[in-house]
């Protein structure tokens, strides 16, 4: 009978040593985990969200016939207001065109990664 109540008895002093030793740890991990988040609070952020925040006139342009405005846009070529056919002729791309390449280059993008591991 003593020898089972020396057993349950040391048994016992086991598991209040465990115990103790995982809630030492657990209280450690809450510690070092307290102290970097007060190390993240007292950093000063690099960028706020009032820097980065926009406002509506951040999206308006300056009126570009007014020049008490401010702007500082020097036109490369007088601004016309109507384009002769030759002049359109030189930059005008058919938008039927511009979709033929973009679809072309999707398809040639799908079969080099359909026929990539064909040997």
């Amino acid at each position: 009978m003593l020898a089972v109540a020396g057993v349950a008895l040391l048994a016992f002093v086991i598991t209040l040593a465990v115990l103790a030793s995982a809630a030492a740890g657990q209280s450690r991990r809450a510690a070092a985990q307290a102290l970097q988040e007060s190390a993240r609070a007292m950093k000063k952020p690099l960028l706020t969200t009032e820097d980065l925040a926009l406002g509506a006139e951040d999206f308006i342009l300056p009126p570009v016939d007014r020049p008490e405005a401010g702007m500082e846009y020097a036109p490369f070529r007088p601004r016309l207001t109507r384009w002769s056919s030759e002049e359109a002729a030189k930059y005008w791309v058919a938008p039927r065109d511009i979709a033929a390449e973009i679809v072309a280059s999707i398809n040639d993008q799908n079969m080099q990664r359909l026929f990539q591991d064909v040997p």
